[in-house]
C-alpha cells in the first residue's frame, strides 16, 4: 500500500471530498460511498472479513464533515450502496480520542483497492461496515 495525500487517496475511487478541510465521506462517480477511516477502529470480522466500528457522536467536533457523513451513511442503508475505504493511521493513534480538531494529527492515508464494504448497521449514531476482498 503506497501512502497517498487525502484528495489524492479519494480520487483513485473516482471521489472528490467537498472540501477536503471538514468532509470525511464523498460520493464516487460509481455511486460508491468513500469513506475515511481511522485505522485503529477495524476489527476482525469473521473469515475474510473487517469491520470498520465508529460513531458519529466522535466526531462531533466537525459538525459539517459529521452531517455529511450521517447523509452518506443514510445513503449507502437506503440504497445498499458499495463502500470504499481511504484509511487513515495517526503517528499516535491516541490523539484520535483526545484532540477535537482531527485535521491537526499527524496522519498517513492509504487504499486497499480490491475491497469493498457494506453498511452492516446504523442507528443514526453508531455505524458498522463490512469489508472483505471484491
Amino acid at each position: 500500500m503506497a501512502t497517498l495525500g487525502f484528495v489524492e487517496a479519494f480520487s483513485k475511487f473516482g471521489a472528490k471530498p467537498t472540501n477536503p478541510m471538514w468532509a470525511v465521506s464523498a460520493v464516487a462517480k460509481d455511486g460508491a460511498i468513500v469513506i475515511s477511516c481511522w485505522a485503529q477502529y477495524f476489527k476482525k470480522g469473521g473469515v475474510g472479513k473487517l469491520h470498520y466500528v465508529d460513531s458519529l457522536s466522535r466526531w462531533s467536533s466537525n459538525e459539517l464533515g459529521n452531517r455529511l457523513l450521517k447523509t452518506h451513511l443514510e445513503l449507502a442503508n437506503a440504497e445498499n450502496r458499495t463502500i470504499r475505504m481511504v484509511v487513515a493511521t495517526a503517528k499516535q493513534p491516541e490523539l484520535v480520542e483526545t484532540t477535537s480538531d482531527a485535521s491537526k494529527i499527524d496522519k498517513t492515508f492509504n487504499i486497499k483497492e480490491d475491497v469493498v464494504g457494506r453498511l452492516l448497521s446504523f442507528d443514526g449514531d453508531n455505524f458498522v461496515i463490512e469489508f472483505s476482498k471484491s
